[in-house]
Protein backbone atom coordinates (compact mmCIF):
# COMPACT_ATOMS: atom_id res chain seq x y z
CA UNK A 1 0.00 0.00 0.00
CA UNK A 2 1.03 3.88 -0.28
CA UNK A 3 2.70 5.85 2.65
CA UNK A 4 0.19 8.82 2.50
CA UNK A 5 2.64 12.02 3.79
CA UNK A 6 1.85 15.24 5.09
CA UNK A 7 3.41 18.26 2.71
CA UNK A 8 6.58 18.75 3.65
CA UNK A 9 6.76 15.79 6.24
CA UNK A 10 9.77 15.49 8.44
CA UNK A 11 10.46 11.63 8.32
CA UNK A 12 12.24 9.36 10.93
CA UNK A 13 13.37 6.88 8.59
CA UNK A 14 16.79 5.04 7.70
CA UNK A 15 16.83 5.96 3.42
CA UNK A 16 18.55 3.08 2.61
CA UNK A 17 17.99 2.47 -1.11
CA UNK A 18 15.13 0.19 -1.55
CA UNK A 19 13.77 0.40 1.67
CA UNK A 20 10.93 1.20 3.09
CA UNK A 21 10.43 4.33 4.90
CA UNK A 22 8.96 4.78 8.11
CA UNK A 23 4.90 6.55 8.65
CA UNK A 24 6.10 10.39 7.74
CA UNK A 25 5.10 13.33 10.68
CA UNK A 26 3.59 16.42 9.45
CA UNK A 27 5.30 18.95 9.71
CA UNK A 28 3.19 22.70 10.46
CA UNK A 29 3.31 25.50 7.87
CA UNK A 30 6.54 27.31 9.36
CA UNK A 31 8.41 24.06 8.57
CA UNK A 32 7.43 24.19 4.98
CA UNK A 33 10.00 25.73 2.26
CA UNK A 34 9.29 29.14 1.18
CA UNK A 35 8.33 29.65 -2.62
CA UNK A 36 9.34 33.09 -4.37
CA UNK A 37 8.05 33.96 -7.90
CA UNK A 38 8.84 36.75 -10.03
CA UNK A 39 6.08 37.96 -12.70
CA UNK A 40 8.16 40.17 -15.31
CA UNK A 41 6.19 43.49 -16.60
CA UNK A 42 3.51 42.94 -13.60
CA UNK A 43 3.32 44.48 -10.60
CA UNK A 44 0.73 42.30 -9.24
CA UNK A 45 1.04 39.22 -9.60
CA UNK A 46 -2.42 37.93 -10.19
CA UNK A 47 -2.15 40.18 -13.36
CA UNK A 48 0.79 38.03 -14.50
CA UNK A 49 -1.80 35.07 -15.43
CA UNK A 50 -1.89 35.57 -18.70
CA UNK A 51 1.94 35.66 -19.01
CA UNK A 52 5.24 34.08 -16.86
CA UNK A 53 4.71 33.20 -13.52
CA UNK A 54 8.59 32.29 -12.62
CA UNK A 55 9.85 30.43 -10.14
CA UNK A 56 12.62 31.81 -8.66
CA UNK A 57 14.03 30.63 -5.54
CA UNK A 58 13.55 27.89 -2.75
CA UNK A 59 13.86 28.50 0.88
CA UNK A 60 14.10 26.02 3.06
CA UNK A 61 13.31 26.20 6.86
CA UNK A 62 16.79 26.16 7.99
CA UNK A 63 17.58 28.97 5.26
CA UNK A 64 19.40 27.28 2.78
CA UNK A 65 17.71 28.35 -0.53
CA UNK A 66 17.73 26.87 -3.96
CA UNK A 67 18.09 29.40 -6.93
CA UNK A 68 16.53 29.34 -10.37
CA UNK A 69 20.16 28.16 -11.92
CA UNK A 70 19.43 25.21 -9.50
CA UNK A 71 16.24 23.76 -10.49
CA UNK A 72 16.40 20.13 -12.27
CA UNK A 73 13.32 19.62 -14.59
CA UNK A 74 11.92 16.81 -16.21
CA UNK A 75 14.49 15.64 -19.22
CA UNK A 76 11.98 12.90 -20.78
CA UNK A 77 8.50 11.43 -20.54
CA UNK A 78 7.77 7.63 -20.99
CA UNK A 79 5.38 5.16 -21.39
CA UNK A 80 2.75 7.67 -21.17
CA UNK A 81 -0.83 5.55 -20.72
CA UNK A 82 -4.11 7.94 -21.45
CA UNK A 83 -7.64 6.43 -23.11
CA UNK A 84 -9.81 9.41 -22.69
CA UNK A 85 -12.30 11.17 -23.36
CA UNK A 86 -10.84 14.30 -25.31
CA UNK A 87 -10.51 17.63 -25.07
CA UNK A 88 -9.43 17.09 -21.12
CA UNK A 89 -5.58 16.27 -21.56
CA UNK A 90 -3.28 19.29 -22.88
CA UNK A 91 -0.27 21.28 -22.30
CA UNK A 92 -0.72 25.00 -22.00
CA UNK A 93 0.82 28.74 -21.18
CA UNK A 94 -0.56 32.44 -20.78
CA UNK A 95 -0.89 33.38 -23.94
CA UNK A 96 1.34 36.40 -23.14
CA UNK A 97 3.99 34.29 -22.01
CA UNK A 98 7.33 34.24 -23.35
CA UNK A 99 9.08 31.44 -21.11
CA UNK A 100 8.10 28.17 -22.04
CA UNK A 101 6.00 26.26 -25.00
CA UNK A 102 3.24 28.55 -26.29
CA UNK A 103 -0.49 27.66 -26.30
CA UNK A 104 -2.80 25.16 -25.68
CA UNK A 105 -2.12 21.49 -27.48
CA UNK A 106 -4.20 18.60 -26.74
CA UNK A 107 -3.36 14.79 -27.20
CA UNK A 108 -5.47 13.88 -29.41
CA UNK A 109 -4.14 16.66 -31.99
CA UNK A 110 -0.89 15.21 -31.99
CA UNK A 111 -1.42 12.89 -34.73
CA UNK A 112 -2.94 15.13 -36.80
CA UNK A 113 -6.72 13.08 -36.25
CA UNK A 114 -8.56 14.61 -33.44
CA UNK A 115 -10.92 12.46 -33.33
CA UNK A 116 -9.33 9.68 -31.09
CA UNK A 117 -6.06 8.86 -28.72
CA UNK A 118 -3.51 6.92 -30.82
CA UNK A 119 0.04 5.39 -29.99
CA UNK A 120 1.32 8.11 -32.27
CA UNK A 121 -0.68 10.70 -29.63
CA UNK A 122 0.74 9.60 -26.52
CA UNK A 123 4.21 9.15 -28.01
CA UNK A 124 4.74 13.12 -29.03
CA UNK A 125 2.33 14.12 -26.45
CA UNK A 126 5.09 12.93 -23.94
CA UNK A 127 7.48 15.00 -25.60
CA UNK A 128 5.24 17.84 -25.36
CA UNK A 129 4.83 17.17 -21.40
CA UNK A 130 8.80 17.48 -21.40
CA UNK A 131 8.88 20.74 -22.62
CA UNK A 132 6.37 22.31 -20.65
CA UNK A 133 7.65 20.79 -17.50
CA UNK A 134 11.79 21.97 -18.77
CA UNK A 135 11.44 25.84 -17.76
CA UNK A 136 10.43 27.96 -14.18
CA UNK A 137 7.56 29.09 -15.88
CA UNK A 138 4.45 27.93 -13.62
CA UNK A 139 1.90 29.09 -15.82
CA UNK A 140 3.72 26.48 -18.06
CA UNK A 141 2.22 23.01 -16.92
CA UNK A 142 0.13 19.92 -17.95
CA UNK A 143 -3.45 19.69 -17.37
CA UNK A 144 -4.70 16.08 -16.67
CA UNK A 145 -8.80 16.93 -16.56
CA UNK A 146 -8.79 13.40 -17.06
CA UNK A 147 -11.91 11.58 -15.40
CA UNK A 148 -10.00 8.49 -15.76
CA UNK A 149 -7.15 6.83 -14.81
CA UNK A 150 -3.13 7.79 -16.72
CA UNK A 151 -0.03 7.03 -15.44
CA UNK A 152 3.43 8.16 -17.27
CA UNK A 153 7.27 7.78 -15.88
CA UNK A 154 9.54 10.92 -15.57
CA UNK A 155 13.16 11.18 -16.06
CA UNK A 156 14.73 13.94 -14.40
CA UNK A 157 17.89 16.10 -16.55
CA UNK A 158 20.30 14.67 -13.60
CA UNK A 159 19.78 12.50 -10.94
CA UNK A 160 19.31 14.14 -7.49
CA UNK A 161 20.65 13.44 -4.22
CA UNK A 162 19.22 13.69 -0.83
CA UNK A 163 21.19 16.18 1.77
CA UNK A 164 20.08 13.96 4.62
CA UNK A 165 19.45 10.28 4.52
CA UNK A 166 17.06 9.78 7.63
CA UNK A 167 15.55 12.98 9.13
CA UNK A 168 15.10 15.93 7.01
CA UNK A 169 13.70 19.60 6.06
CA UNK A 170 15.32 19.86 2.44
CA UNK A 171 12.39 18.24 0.32
CA UNK A 172 13.75 17.67 -3.05
CA UNK A 173 11.03 17.12 -5.52
CA UNK A 174 8.39 19.79 -5.46
CA UNK A 175 4.95 19.12 -7.65
CA UNK A 176 2.27 21.87 -8.46
CA UNK A 177 -0.87 21.90 -8.61
CA UNK A 178 -3.76 23.84 -9.57
CA UNK A 179 -6.03 24.14 -6.17
CA UNK A 180 -4.62 21.40 -4.90
CA UNK A 181 -7.61 18.68 -5.36
CA UNK A 182 -5.78 15.56 -6.40
CA UNK A 183 -4.51 12.44 -6.26
CA UNK A 184 -1.61 10.40 -7.61
CA UNK A 185 0.23 8.19 -6.41
CA UNK A 186 4.69 8.20 -6.87
CA UNK A 187 6.86 5.81 -7.15
CA UNK A 188 10.69 5.75 -7.60
CA UNK A 189 12.44 3.44 -10.04
CA UNK A 190 15.54 2.73 -11.27
CA UNK A 191 17.63 3.04 -13.80
CA UNK A 192 16.28 0.06 -15.62
CA UNK A 193 12.34 1.31 -14.35
CA UNK A 194 12.16 -1.16 -12.50
CA UNK A 195 10.30 -0.18 -8.77
CA UNK A 196 12.13 0.52 -5.97
CA UNK A 197 11.50 2.23 -2.31
CA UNK A 198 8.02 2.78 -0.96
CA UNK A 199 5.53 4.30 -3.33
CA UNK A 200 3.90 7.89 -1.70
CA UNK A 201 0.33 8.80 -2.00
CA UNK A 202 -0.47 12.34 -2.91
CA UNK A 203 -3.99 13.55 -1.88
CA UNK A 204 -6.07 17.04 -1.59
CA UNK A 205 -4.95 17.63 1.70
CA UNK A 206 -1.44 17.10 1.22
CA UNK A 207 -1.32 19.71 -1.58
CA UNK A 208 -0.86 23.30 0.24
CA UNK A 209 -1.29 26.64 -0.03
CA UNK A 210 1.99 28.11 -1.19
CA UNK A 211 4.60 30.18 1.47
CA UNK A 212 5.08 32.98 1.94
CA UNK A 213 2.06 34.37 -0.64
CA UNK A 214 -0.42 32.43 -2.56
CA UNK A 215 0.36 31.75 -6.12
CA UNK A 216 -1.58 32.57 -8.78
CA UNK A 217 -1.77 31.10 -12.16
CA UNK A 218 -4.01 31.33 -15.11
CA UNK A 219 -7.27 29.66 -15.95
CA UNK A 220 -8.60 27.97 -19.52
CA UNK A 221 -12.00 27.06 -21.06
CA UNK A 222 -12.20 23.77 -22.46
CA UNK A 223 -11.87 24.79 -25.83
CA UNK A 224 -8.40 26.25 -25.03
CA UNK A 225 -9.30 29.57 -24.91
CA UNK A 226 -8.20 32.04 -22.08
CA UNK A 227 -11.24 32.17 -18.70
CA UNK A 228 -11.35 35.03 -16.74
CA UNK A 229 -10.17 34.87 -13.22
CA UNK A 230 -7.18 33.02 -11.34
CA UNK A 231 -6.35 29.56 -9.94
CA UNK A 232 -5.10 29.19 -6.52
CA UNK A 233 -1.22 27.31 -7.54
CA UNK A 234 -0.72 24.84 -4.80
CA UNK A 235 2.09 22.79 -3.85
CA UNK A 236 3.21 19.53 -2.41
CA UNK A 237 7.47 18.90 -1.71
CA UNK A 238 8.19 15.43 -0.82
CA UNK A 239 11.65 14.05 0.49
CA UNK A 240 13.36 11.45 -0.88
CA UNK A 241 13.39 9.44 2.16
CA UNK A 242 9.65 9.55 1.83
CA UNK A 243 10.21 7.33 -1.13
CA UNK A 244 12.29 5.34 0.60
CA UNK A 245 15.30 6.34 -1.81
CA UNK A 246 18.53 8.09 -1.14
CA UNK A 247 18.84 9.58 -4.80
CA UNK A 248 16.49 10.08 -7.90
CA UNK A 249 16.19 9.88 -11.69
CA UNK A 250 13.04 8.27 -12.47
CA UNK A 251 9.79 7.71 -11.08
CA UNK A 252 6.55 6.99 -11.97
CA UNK A 253 3.30 8.97 -11.77
CA UNK A 254 -0.11 7.04 -11.63
CA UNK A 255 -3.50 7.69 -10.75
CA UNK A 256 -6.19 4.80 -10.25
CA UNK A 257 -9.42 7.31 -9.34
CA UNK A 258 -12.56 7.28 -11.56
CA UNK A 259 -13.84 10.80 -12.29
CA UNK A 260 -14.40 14.14 -10.38
CA UNK A 261 -11.60 16.63 -9.22
CA UNK A 262 -9.39 14.26 -7.63
CA UNK A 263 -9.19 12.72 -10.77
CA UNK A 264 -7.37 15.49 -12.06
CA UNK A 265 -4.03 16.88 -11.76
CA UNK A 266 -2.81 19.95 -13.19
CA UNK A 267 1.25 19.65 -12.36
CA UNK A 268 4.12 20.94 -12.97
CA UNK A 269 7.31 18.99 -11.60
CA UNK A 270 10.57 20.47 -10.17
CA UNK A 271 13.29 18.82 -8.16
CA UNK A 272 16.79 19.96 -6.51
CA UNK A 273 19.36 18.52 -4.98
CA UNK A 274 19.70 18.54 -1.40
CA UNK A 275 23.39 17.29 -1.09
CA UNK A 276 26.12 18.77 0.76
CA UNK A 277 28.90 18.03 -1.61
CA UNK A 278 29.95 15.83 -4.06
CA UNK A 279 31.55 13.22 -1.60
CA UNK A 280 28.06 12.29 -0.22
CA UNK A 281 27.25 10.92 -4.24
CA UNK A 282 30.03 8.15 -3.65
CA UNK A 283 28.76 7.06 -0.10
CA UNK A 284 26.99 3.48 -0.56
CA UNK A 285 24.57 2.06 1.82
CA UNK A 286 23.81 -1.50 3.12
Amino acid sequence: MPTRFALAAVVLATASLGAASAPPVGGSSSSRPNIYTTTPGYANPRDAVVADVLLNRIVFSDGVQVNESEFVYPGQVLQLTYNGPLARFRTQNGHLATVGTPGVRYIEAEDGNPASISDQDRLLFADRMKLAWGNANLNNRVQLQTQAGYGFIVGLETQIWDSNFAQDSRPELFIFEDQGNSVMTIQALDDDLHEIGTPVEVRAVDIASINPTKVWVGRWNQNGSPQSGTYELKMASIDLSQLGVTHLKWFKITTNVQGGGEASADLKIVAVDTSPAPAAQTMTFD
